[in-house]
C-alpha cells in the first residue's frame, strides 16, 4: 500500500512542480488533481494507519509513515482548493513550515538520531530530509512570498522529490519489496 501511495505521491509532485514552473496554461486542472490525490491518499493512510500495515518493520513504523502522509495529503488538499478558489497559496505556505519540521524530525528519526523506536532504516531519512526541504521551499515562496525561489520549489519538487519518491518503490518491487538499510 505504502508503494502506491508513494508513486501517487511522485505523480501529483511531479504535476506540481510544471505548475511551479509555469508551464500549465489552465490550473484548474492541478487543482482538481491536487483534491483528487489528497483525498485518494488520505483514503489510503487511514488504511495503512487502521490496519497497522507496516507492523512488521516496527511498533511505530505505520503511524510514522501515516503521520508523515497526512502532511502531504492536506498539504495536495489545501494547494488543490487554493487554485480553484484562486487563493494566495497562504494558508499552504504556512502549513508547510510546520509539516517541513515534522517531515524532518520523522528523518532524524529513520536515521536513529532521534528516538528509538524507528528502525533504523537511512533511506527513509534520505527521503524525509528531501520531502522537509520540498516543504520549507513551499513556506518560503509562499508564506514569506519568495516568489524567486519559485523556480527552485519547481525544480525540486521534480528532480529529487519526484525522483527519489518514485524510484524507490520501483526498486523495491524488484527486490520482492524487501527493503533493507544500505
Amino acid at each position: 500500500m505504502v508503494y502506491a501511495f508513494l508513486v501517487l505521491a511522485a505523480l501529483f509532485l511531479f504535476t506540481l512542480g510544471i505548475f511551479c514552473l509555469g508551464k500549465i496554461a489552465a490550473p484548474k486542472g492541478v487543482g482538481v488533481l491536487g483534491v483528487l490525490t489528497g483525498i485518494t491518499g488520505t483514503i489510503m493512510v487511514l488504511y495503512l494507519a487502521f490496519t497497522d500495515g507496516l507492523a512488521a518493520f516496527g511498533p511505530t513504523v505505520s503511524f510514522a509513515v501515516a503521520s508523515g502522509a497526512f502532511c502531504f495529503t492536506i498539504l495536495w488538499t489545501l494547494a488543490g482548493f487554493e487554485v480553484l478558489l484562486g487563493g494566495d497559496f497562504k494558508a499552504t505556505g504556512w502549513f508547510s513550515l510546520l509539516g517541513g519540521l515534522f517531515a524532518f524530525l520523522i528523518g532524524l528519526g529513520w536515521f536513529g538520531v532521534l528516538g528509538t523506536t524507528l528502525p533504523t532504516l537511512p533511506q527513509f531519512g534520505v527521503w524525509f530530509m528531501i520531502w522537509a526541504v520540498a516543504f520549507w521551499t513551499v513556506f518560503a515562496v509562499f508564506g514569506l512570498g519568495k516568489v524567486g525561489a519559485m523556480k527552485f520549489l519547481g525544480w525540486w519538487l521534480i528532480i529529487p522529490t519526484v525522483l527519489f519518491t518514485l524510484v524507490y518503490p520501483i526498486i523495491a518491487y524488484t527486490n520482492l519489496g524487501q527493503i533493507a538499510p544500505w
